[in-house]
């Protein structure tokens, strides 16, 4: 029995999360064998509730080798520049201890499984192994074998699935967690402005620790296939 799919607080459908739109979202993966990339890899697409991202993130971390590399992506405002441009920023880390990247995940959690501007993930420069968990909070893992993200996956109970429907074919927006009081009446919901929440002080925050620099990118490699090749 697959567990109930709940939306990050950053990702908002055109319907609200209780409404049918949601209803339509259920937990799973694809998997995809790439052969013609080098290396050949194996290529999981994962939508899972975020409240269990976290342990999944742990998990993932916990096996790539003991130096590996980090990732932090940042959208861009609608109102951001080039429109030419790629929609997201790319930063990535030198070769860290992994003990120091699950510091700063640890830090900064509830920013990068909730805020809709932001991705994060880690990879193994010396194999395919690579975990990523975009701004839509869709996870893509990468492995030149099925294990171990299979039986990673297969210990949540998140299920198979031939085709996977997700938040991308649904209309929805990304939202910064510190914008979100500004979408409701709520005042319950005021704290998410404080300043430790603006997406651009915790991104900076975090290139800072893991001492990132920004990777070059075209418009036509910004985003991943997520069709089988």
């Amino acid at each position: 029995m697959s567990v109930q799919y709940v939306l990050p607080v950053g990702v908002h459908l055109d319907t609200e999360p209780s409404g049918d739109a949601a209803a339509e979202l259920d937990e799973g993966y694809e998997v995809h064998w790439r052969d013609a990339e080098d290396p050949p890899h194996y290529f999981f697409y994962a939508q899972i509730s975020v409240l269990r991202l976290d342990r999944i993130l742990r998990d993932a971390l916990a096996l790539m080798p003991a130096r590996c590399h980090a990732v932090l992506e940042q959208r861009r405002g609608d109102e951001a520049g080039d429109p030419s441009a790629p929609a997201q920023e790319r930063h990535v880390s030198e070769l860290l201890p992994r003990s120091e990247i699950a510091a700063v995940y640890a830090r900064y959690r509830f920013q990068i499984l909730h805020d809709g501007m932001i991705g994060f993930g880690f990879y193994d420069p010396d194999s395919p192994l690579e975990v990523f968990l975009d701004d839509h909070k869709l996870l893509s893992l990468f492995s030149g074998e099925l294990e171990p993200f299979e039986g990673l996956l297969a210990g949540l109970r998140v299920p198979h699935r031939r085709h996977l429907e997700t938040v991308l074919d649904l209309g929805h927006e990304h939202l910064p967690l510190a914008a979100l009081h500004e979408r409701t009446k709520d005042e319950r919901h005021a704290w998410l402005a404080r300043r430790k929440f603006e997406v651009e002080r915790c991104a900076l925050a975090m290139r800072r620790r893991l001492r990132m620099h920004l990777e070059p990118q075209r418009r036509d490699e910004e985003a991943a296939d997520h069709d089988d090749e």
